[in-house]
């Protein structure tokens, strides 16, 4: 931000700038150590307000591409990705942008929405290394860049909240530095420093935590480590080993909410010698969240229904493995069958509010079939501990809910989700093929779950 009168182009001096980032650090986002990381399609608002209520103490907006953002419409923001409320700060909503113009015309969009605006400098997708912004503008021949597009909306006296930058770090932990100390020059607040490089192929690598204390070191300004953190404790080892503010999870949130909260052993470790009870316990804790989450997602929906999708299968997947297979799959599919009558043309929630009430209720009747196969509550029961089971069609599907899928199986009053479910109704080709896709996902995601979370070998 300008400050004490600077213009156009101006920084007020190096000193006053760090004041200025760690006053923004601990007065404005009241010293954050936990911190959920901006992921495209999963850091939606309410998923975001659900981790809130979970141990994090500052969330980012999934990425949104600056040069589409400037000069939106209410609704075309919704439409991409940008949602927010009272209840959802502190929060810094991440721009992609390779050029100074469209990052500053976004970010005066959003300001009076959050805290702060982030540049994504680290994105390692093809289309971004092809398309010039994220991963691409940590090329050395891109720095100025980089350089102009941060210097430009801090100098501007415009622009009210701070910048901050995410990045990844190279091979040589020197040029990390290098890059990080320009960020610093150019006004950034905060810096971020994701963990492993660019290379697609070092996807899932270790974190270099070594590499992310280089850059603390060298920096005046808050830090904040990302990667590496995949159990109850890793946060914790994370911020000792790399000396950084905070740390900045994403993945395994996704999978645990409460990643934050719970002891260095987890609660889904406990040895108490009953695999069976541990595995119930698992899909408990899985499908509780997922009622949180649908009782908010009911009030905060996002454009997209595939994020809710992917949020319950994430949320139930360690609950549905048991000795590395897959249980309760086709229900997991299932999901896929909610929403599907047609929707308002608005992406406005006001005039959606009967449709998202209702996709919420046809997702609860799928996760109720799911707790009645597993035992964990009967077919006529209304609630499963606080959460309500809704009340539509309840009175006509119970018993029926108890009886395993079956091909000739119809149930009057059903909701579409359990009709498809139950009748195994023959889909279109395109249909067929995204079930094909989110089942690998599916499995991609129990694959990477939580260490923890996964049941023990017999």
């Amino acid at each position: 931000m300008a400050r004490g009168g600077k213009g156009l182009g101006q920084l007020p001096d190096e000193d006053t700038r760090v004041r200025d980032a760690w006053r923004f650090y601990r007065e404005t986002l009241g010293s954050p150590r936990f911190v959920c990381a901006p992921m495209v399609g999963q850091s939606e608002l309410a998923y975001r307000l659900l981790l809130r209520k979970s141990g994090c103490d500052l969330c980012y907006t999934p990425m949104l591409h600056a040069e589409e953002f400037a000069g939106s419409s209410e609704e075309e923001m919704a439409r991409q990705g940008f949602t927010t409320c009272a209840e959802d700060r502190p929060l810094v909503v991440q721009f992609c942008a390779k050029s100074p113009e469209a990052f500053l015309e976004a970010a005066l969009q959003v300001q009076d929405r959050c805290d702060a605006v982030d540049l994504n400098l680290g994105c390692p997708q093809s289309k971004a290394m092809r398309g010039g912004w994220g991963g691409a503008l940590m090329e050395e021949e891109n720095w100025h860049t980089v350089y102009a597009i941060v210097r430009h909306a801090v100098s501007s006296p415009s622009l009210r909240v701070p910048v901050t930058c995410k990045i990844r770090v190279f091979a040589d932990d020197r040029k990390t530095v290098r890059f990080a100390k320009l960020l610093q020059e150019a006004g950034c607040s905060l810096v971020t420093v994701h963990g492993r490089q660019r290379d697609r192929a070092l996807h899932h690598a270790p974190a270099n935590w070594q590499a992310i204390r280089a850059v603390r070191e060298a920096l005046r300004l808050p830090t904040v480590a990302n990667g590496g953190v995949d159990a109850p404790g890793d946060a914790e080892r994370c911020l000792q080993e790399t000396g950084c503010v905070a740390v900045m999870v994403a993945t395994a949130l996704l999978q645990t909410p409460d990643l934050f909260l719970l002891p260095d052993a987890g609660v889904m470790q406990r040895q108490d010698g009953n695999q069976q009870n541990l595995q119930a316990e698992s899909l408990r804790r899985g499908v509780r969240y997922c009622l949180q989450y649908l009782r908010i997602y009911e009030e905060y929906p996002s454009w997209s229904l595939r994020a809710a999708r992917d949020h319950l299968r994430a949320l139930l997947a360690p609950g549905c493995m048991h000795q590395g297979q897959l249980r309760h799959g086709d229900l997991l599919e299932a999901l896929d069958a909610a929403g599907a009558a047609p929707r308002p043309a608005s992406a406005l929630h006001a005039e959606q509010k009967d449709y998202w009430q209702g996709v919420c209720q046809e997702l609860r009747d799928v996760l109720k079939l799911l707790c009645v196969r597993a035992g964990l509550c009967g077919a006529d029961d209304t609630t499963l501990d606080e959460f309500h089971w809704g009340t539509a069609r309840t009175d006509s599907v119970p018993r029926a809910l108890v009886v395993s899928c079956q091909p000739q199986l119809v149930i009057e009053g059903a909701s579409k989700a359990q009709q498809a479910l139950l009748r195994r109704a023959p889909v279109n080709k395109r249909f067929a093929e995204r079930r094909r896709q989110q089942a690998a996902a599916l499995q991609s995601c129990l694959q990477s779950a939580s260490k923890w979370s996964r049941p023990q070998s017999a």
